[in-house]
Order: structure tokens, then sequence, then C-alpha cells
């Protein structure tokens, strides 16, 4: 029930907020699900509002009526509601579109004033009987798929338009973006911005999904899929591509021979806990139009409480912006990678590192206000105290 008319037209678009089930077909709008009363009292669900739609010409209804789909709507008693009967009688309107009935109810204006107007007022007269015996509702939220053309997405992204973000969020529409690493972190940023309009997101991770690989991914992994021993790029893929399109899988570690494939992007990503990746892609990417958000956590376990400290950070390099790196980033490898390597399930800390990333990501797009610029930040645990650095102007 997809229709690049639904995505453009805030009219349709506020219908589809609302809860009502769109089609646009062979020159025409359908609402299906309406509610209705048949002349036995009994409710139907499954009732069809039909309307001749003028496509992108206009979005005011050319007339004031509607055809239906199903049985003539009734009162509550079973009495046909009169002061919008037209004419009944099977009608083709299309080669694909027949209609039962025409209904008339002419606002006092004599037109109404957008789809908006023109829906909701018959909806509500055809359906109003039936929710006096029955919990029914027009409003039904039934998802609306998108095609390829239209979006990425494979139904359309009706939590932008309820939030009135849809003008924000189509500032990150024509990115490409890679993700290093999908572990615990970059699996959460991949679940943050698999949910955002961008054109790519590829995924970059050599390792096989293990048991403990469960334990720190979003979602929950089945018996079944750990058995198979997937890639964690291909189980993440398959996972959100039942939402998204364009999310590409790379089954590689990044090594100093195929690093130069993450200049391809408008972001990276960097989400891996070995200090010469990090040192190969910064290398790589400096002085290039491609900016880097590298996150990384410090874990300690308490010996004598068993409590465990962490800290998160962020950090992005863009632009000239670079000079920060050598003091902020781990740039070598380190045998002392605390009891993070160990496997400690510190999920809601991944999940929370992946969140700052991806806050300054859209930050850096103009989706979040940004006052301060900072290129560094980091969250400690314990003091529950997030700290900024101050480069953004560093060279």
């Amino acid at each position: 029930m997809s229709h690049p008319l639904i995505a453009r037209d805030p009219h349709l678009r506020r219908l589809v907020d609302e809860g009502y089930a769109l089609e646009v077909r062979s020159g025409h709008l359908l609402v299906h699900d309406i509610p209705y009363v048949d002349s036995e009292r009994t409710v139907h669900r499954d009732g069809v509002l039909v309307m001749p739609h003028p496509g992108e010409s206009s979005t005011v209804p050319p007339d004031h009526t509607t055809w239906f789909i199903g049985r003539h709507p009734c009162t509550a008693g079973g009495a046909e509601i009169v002061q919008m009967k037209n004419m009944s009688g099977r009608k083709v309107l299309a080669a694909d579109l027949e209609a039962d009935h025409r209904f008339s109810a002419k606002p006092k204006s004599g037109r109404y004033p957008d789809f908006y107007e023109k829906v909701s007022t018959y909806a509500e007269i055809i359906s109003g009987p039936a929710r006096l015996l029955a919990e029914v509702t027009a409003k039904t939220y039934r998802p609306i798929s998108c095609e390829e053309a239209e979006s990425v997405f494979l139904y359309l992204d009706t939590a932008s338009s309820r939030a009135g973000i849809q003008a924000a969020a189509d500032r990150l529409r024509p990115q490409k973006l890679a993700i290093v690493g999908l572990g615990g972190t970059g699996a959460y940023v991949l679940d943050f911005v698999a949910k955002t309009p961008v054109a790519e997101i590829h995924l970059f991770d050599g390792d096989t999904a293990h048991q403990h690989t469960a334990f720190r991914f979003p979602g929950a992994m089945s018996l079944a899929q750990l058995e198979a021993s997937p890639t964690k790029v291909d189980h993440l893929q398959a996972v959100y591509s039942q939402m998204r399109r364009k999310i590409i899988p790379h089954a590689e570690l990044i090594t100093p021979e195929n690093v130069s494939a993450l200049r391809d992007f408008d972001y990276v990503f960097l989400c891996v806990d070995k200090g010469s990746v990090r040192n190969w892609v910064v290398s790589e990417l400096r002085g290039t139009a491609t900016t880097i958000i590298d996150v990384g956590m410090g874990v300690q376990l308490d010996d004598e409480t068993s409590a465990i400290h962490g800290i998160c950070r962020t950090t992005t390099l863009s632009g000239d912006r670079h000079g920060h790196a050598e003091r902020t980033i781990p740039l070598q490898d380190s045998e002392d990678d605390g009891v993070y390597r160990n496997n400690v399930q510190i999920v809601e800390l991944n999940a929370l590192n992946a969140a700052l990333a991806v806050i300054r990501w859209k930050k850096l797009c103009g989706f979040y206000a940004d006052e301060g610029g900072e290129h560094h930040m980091t969250y400690t645990l314990s003091t529950n105290r997030i700290s900024n650095d101050e480069v953004a102007n560093e060279g």
C-alpha cells in the first residue's frame, strides 16, 4: 500500500500518522479497515472508502462524494444511513477497482479543503454506529509498504512525521556510513542508524557471532542461529534488512591492504578494541572528507568490592581536526585490556557508548543543536559525569 503521494502530501501523512490504512491505486485514494454496521446489526471491519485523487497536481479533493466497498452502512439499529445515500450498485472505477455504493456528505462550505477533512468526516459517519456495538476503530495502524524508489525503508517511516522531525531526518538521507567492528557497541550503532533514512550502511567485521556475542547484541539471537555460526555482519544484515534496504555486509577485518575502502564513506563509526586498527584507519583518513567517530571503553573490576568501574569515550576526527587523535585515542595494541576483553556483560555500556556516538553524528549533521562542537568526550560510570574536551578548533 505504497505511493509517493502519501509521503509528500501532509494531509495524507496526517491520516497515516493517526492510524488510517491508506493506498493509492489507479487514480484513487483508498482508505481500508473502515468499520460499519449492516442491516442485520452485524459489525464489519473491512469497509473501504474510495475517492478520486488528482495526483500531485492538487491536495484538494475534486468533489465532496466518495465511493464505498462493502455493504451499505447502517445505524446501530440496522437502518441505512440515509443522509449520505447517493446511489448503490456495482461500479467499475478502474480495471482493478470496483465499488458498491456512492455517498454524498456535502460540508457547509460546499467542498472539503483537503483529504484529511474528507476522509475523517466520512470515516466518522460510517464507523460511529459500529463503535456503539463493538470496540472497533478505523485507525488500525496497518503498516504501509514502500517501494525501493521511494525509500530505503520497507515500510513508511511514521515515527519521524508523528514527531514532526521529518525535515531534520532528511538531512541524514544522502549519507553513506561505515561501521567498523560489530561487537556490542558497533551492533548498537547499527540498531540506531538503521532507523534513519541514510542511503547506505556498510558493516565491516570478519568475526563469527558466538554465544557471548548474543549477550552484547541488541535484540535476541536464537539457539538455532548461534548453532549456525553466522558471521556477525551476515546475522545483523539479515535482522535489519527486515526493516530497511541498503545494509551491506563485509565479512572481513580492516587491514592495511583494504583500509582505503573507507575513503568512500561520509562517516566511519570505529568500534574496535585494537589500537593498531584504529591507527590504520586514522592514518588513512587523515585529510580526507570522511569523518571518524571513534568509541572506546575502559572497564576495570574492583577486586575488593567486585564492582565494575568504567569509562565510555567518544572521539571525533573531522576535516583538519585530527591533531588530538594521538592524545585521546589508543593507537597501539595493548596486552592489558581489562575485563572488557574477558566478555563481562556490559551491554548497557555498549548501548550508551553507541548512543553517545550516534548523537555526536547527528549533531555534526545538523539534526541536533550543537553549541559546543566538542570532538572528544568521556562518561565516567562511578561519578556519573560527562566531560567534554575542548578540541573543536584544534588542528
